[in-house]
């Protein structure tokens, strides 16, 4: 057994443990045991932030790290590799118990913004292609092509939201606080995605880009509000690479 070089304690107004090096410890401080230290540290903001609102579970998690990082820091018997054994059990524990619900939550919010933004767009498309229909245009308004990029934008909305039930199958420990890693509000994602599929729309109507897929063309984009829906899934299902996509197709106009 290894020498513990810490002392460890609560400081309960503040919900902290505290470590403090030993007068007694060694000059290199064993690798186990510092990542055992920035560990339980970082296991303990994110128990705080889960927590904030149940101080019963707080709590509770909250003694668990302090002893097992007395456990594996403090005197001449310290067992650093049992208490980060230990510390993975507490954060499976956590995960299994939290993961769903997180999951679950932030899905639903996504979708209910999903729809808050993309169902006005596809109500006002479906008029205006109903319009057209019937024959009636406005002079300054070509109403199939603004229609059809309203319903590209729905179709964005869609695809954002299942881009997140796809991937996202599991969420470890780390993604419990920050499911995002670009830490995007889920409004913000759907505005900066659906405004990102509207600039491909205007440059599939330009012929700017142009895309197949089997028999889907993006330059029907113009007069087919199916295509308009499904490219705007598309666009919405690869949310991650699209605004790197579009820099780079960009990039090459001002190419020498």
């Amino acid at each position: 057994m290894a020498k513990g070089n810490y002392i460890v304690s609560a400081n309960p107004e503040k919900n902290d443990i505290v470590f403090q090096i030993s007068p007694l410890a060694d000059q290199d401080i064993p690798i186990e045991q510092q990542d055992l230290l920035f560990d339980v540290q970082a296991t303990l903001e994110i128990i705080r932030t889960l927590y904030k609102s149940n101080a019963r579970a707080f709590a509770n998690y909250f003694d668990q790290l302090l002893k097992l990082s007395q456990v594996g820091l403090v005197e001449d018997n310290a067992q650093p590799q049992l208490s980060q054994r230990a510390l993975e059990q507490v954060k499976n524990e956590i995960t299994n118990r939290e993961s769903g619900k997180i999951k679950n939550r932030y899905l639903k919010e996504l979708g209910r913004k999903a729809l808050i933004f993309g169902m006005p767009a596809f109500i006002v498309g479906a008029f205006l292609n109903y319009l057209k229909c019937k024959g009636i245009d406005f002079g300054c308004l070509n109403c199939s092509e603004f229609a059809n990029l309203l319903v590209l934008w729905t179709g964005t909305m869609l695809g954002v939201w299942l881009s997140f039930a796809i991937t996202r199958t599991i969420l470890g420990f780390n993604d419990l606080t920050i499911i995002e890693k670009d830490r995007l509000e889920p409004s913000l994602r759907l505005i900066f995605t659906g405004s990102l599929a509207i600039i491909f729309g205007l440059l599939f109507i330009t012929k700017a880009i142009e895309i197949n897929l089997g028999d889907l063309y993006s330059v029907k984009i113009i007069d087919d509000p199916i295509t308009a829906f499904l490219l705007g899934v598309i666009l919405g299902l690869n949310e991650k690479i699209i605004g790197s996509t579009l820099t780079k197709k960009t990039a090459t106009l001002f190419e020498k």
